[in-house]
């Protein structure tokens, strides 16, 4: 009787201790759809492939942007890649617009990772054409010899605008990166900023400007509490907070200041963003 009752005890122990170790179990991961819009070979028998994570094609406004890289079929995990596109907008006249500056290999995706802002959409004759290198763990160079049509399609919601500073005679990108589009109550919200020259040929990433963000009812003109100005990161993103108390039209105003001076133009506060949060 007892050497049964024991059997029965180690029995139910063993169940809950597998019940307990199921429970707490973590999630499969979700699966991230990566989409190959683009490839292009390089010197030195290279492949480069550049990927998104979201929708079927790239966009106007701040794209994602993922690259993989192989030699002969091999998978390279080491360096960096770098992008430069170019829209040409006559025979002789072309301009860029803002990408990262190095995409670097990121160990969580797999992917080379980093985003680039397109300022036009795609309308033919004209498209934006891509320029790839990569440059290995050695510091070795490897450059397309030619360039890589890339096809931007209009996004609505995802934007950006330039503004101009009369000081210094300068022009600024300003650009969304989250969230577009935004509901009722606080919104983690993300932008980066460039500096650009009249041409638009170089976009340098700017990571110590400060910014001052006011949101608005664009109807009643009532400004929402609670908003936390963006301030930049390590990795050059400046983030913050929008509150939206209801539903409604609002306008995110964002006054900036650069190496101690206004570069926006103040009032009204400029640039700006819009939600219709429902």
């Amino acid at each position: 009787m007892k050497k049964s009752i024991l059997l029965i005890a180690v029995f139910l122990l063993l169940v809950l201790s597998s019940c307990r170790e199921s429970s707490v179990a973590p999630p499969p991961a979700p699966s991230i759809n990566y989409k190959e819009v683009a490839s292009a070979n390089l010197p030195g028998d290279f492949i480069v492939t550049l990927y998104i994570d979201n929708g079927d094609s790239l966009t106007t406004g701040y794209n994602d942007i993922f690259f993989k890289v192989k030699k002969n079929s091999a998978e390279q995990n080491s360096g960096y890649v770098k992008l430069y596109p170019k829209m040409w907008m006559t025979p002789v006249y072309m301009h860029s617009t803002a990408v990262s500056e190095r995409f670097n290999y990121d160990n969580s995706s797999g992917y080379y990772k980093g985003y680039a802002i397109f300022s036009m959409v795609t309308s033919l004759p004209q498209g934006w054409y891509g320029v790839f290198t990569y440059v290995d763990g050695l510091g070795n160079s490897y450059i397309q010899q030619d360039s890589t049509p890339l096809y931007a399609g209009y996004h609505r919601e995802k934007q950006w605008s330039f503004f101009y500073d009369t000081t210094d005679q300068a022009i600024y990108m300003f650009t969304l990166v989250k969230p577009f589009s935004a509901a009722v109550g606080l919104n983690d919200i993300s932008i980066l900023l460039h500096k650009t020259e009249a041409r638009l040929l170089n976009h340098q990433e700017l990571h110590d400007a400060v910014m001052s963000i006011s949101v608005y009812d664009i109807h009643t003109f009532n400004q929402s509490a609670g908003n936390i100005s963006p301030v930049p990161g390590s990795d050059g993103y400046y983030r913050g907070k929008i509150n939206i108390p209801y539903s409604g039209e609002w306008k995110v105003c964002d006054t900036i200041r650069y190496q101690g001076r206004l570069i926006t133009n103040n009032p009204p506060p400029m640039p700006e963003f819009y939600y219709n949060v429902p």
